[in-house]
C-alpha cells in the first residue's frame, strides 16, 4: 500500500511538471534558433490548438497560387525546406522579437513564427503570409498582437537584407475568410495571423503590412 501511494505521488509529481518542462524545451529551442541568427551575423533589428487549421490555410494558399491568373513574381523562387531558418520578424510597438521558419507544421510553431507554404517569399513582390501562436505567455510570439495599430513597423530581417514593413490594415475575420490571401503584382506585402481572442481563438486576427524599406545586408 504504501509503494502504491509513493507510485501516485511520482505520478502527480510528473502530471503537474509537464506543463513547465514542455514549455522550457519549446523556449530552449526558441533560443537556438535565436542563436543561430546571431552566429550568421546578422543585425538585430498556454498555445491555442489551430496547427491543423494553419496547415489547411497553408494548401489554399497553394492552390490560390496555382490557380491565379496573370501574377507573377519578381524574382525566382528559392524553395526552402521545411523547418528551414528564413530569418529574424521584429514588432517594435509591442517588443516582440522571434525566429522565423519555412511551413507551419506543430513543431515549426512551438518555438519561432512561420511562412506559410506557397506564400510569397519575405520581401518579394505579394503577399508572405507569417502564421504565429497567441502565446499564454505575456509577449511571446503573437501574444500581443492585437496591441499593433496602422502605422506600427515589423522588421524582417534575412542574410540579404532588412525589410521593414508597415501595418496598413488590421482587421478580425472568420477563419474561412480567403481576403487574407489577396496580392497584385506591384506591392511586397507581409500578413500576421494568429487566433482571437486569445483563449478562445473562434476568429483570426490579420494584420497586413506593406514594405517601405529594404537594406541590404
Amino acid at each position: 500500500m504504501k509503494k502504491f501511494s509513493t507510485l501516485l505521488i511520482i505520478a502527480g509529481l510528473l502530471i503537474a511538471i509537464y506543463p513547465f518542462a514542455n514549455t522550457y524545451f519549446e523556449q530552449r529551442e526558441e533560443a537556438r534558433l535565436m542563436a543561430t541568427l546571431e552566429e550568421q551575423n546578422q543585425p538585430v533589428g498556454a498555445e491555442e490548438s489551430t496547427v491543423e487549421e494553419y496547415q489547411a490555410l497553408q494548401e489554399v494558399f497553394v492552390s490560390y497560387e496555382e490557380e491565379e491568373q496573370g501574377y507573377e513574381e519578381d524574382e525566382e523562387v528559392i524553395i526552402h525546406e521545411d523547418g528551414e531558418l528564413l530569418g529574424r520578424l521584429e514588432i517594435p510597438k509591442i517588443k516582440a522579437e522571434m525566429p522565423v521558419v519555412q511551413g507551419a507544421s506543430d513543431a515549426n510553431l512551438k518555438s519561432a513564427a512561420a511562412l506559410l507554404d506557397g506564400t510569397s517569399p519575405i520581401g518579394s513582390i505579394g503577399n508572405a503570409a507569417v502564421a504565429g501562436h497567441r502565446s499564454y505567455t505575456y509577449g511571446r510570439f503573437f501574444n500581443r498582437l492585437n496591441e499593433v495599430e496602422v502605422g506600427d513597423l515589423i522588421i524582417v530581417t534575412t542574410s540579404e537584407a532588412v525589410y521593414t514593413y508597415q501595418a496598413y490594415e488590421i482587421k478580425v475575420v472568420e477563419p474561412t475568410d480567403l481576403s487574407v490571401l489577396n496580392r497584385n503584382s506591384k506591392d511586397r506585402v507581409i500578413t500576421l495571423i494568429t487566433c482571437d481572442p486569445i483563449y478562445v481563438a473562434t476568429h483570426r486576427l490579420i494584420v497586413h503590412g506593406v514594405l517601405v524599406s529594404e537594406d541590404k545586408v
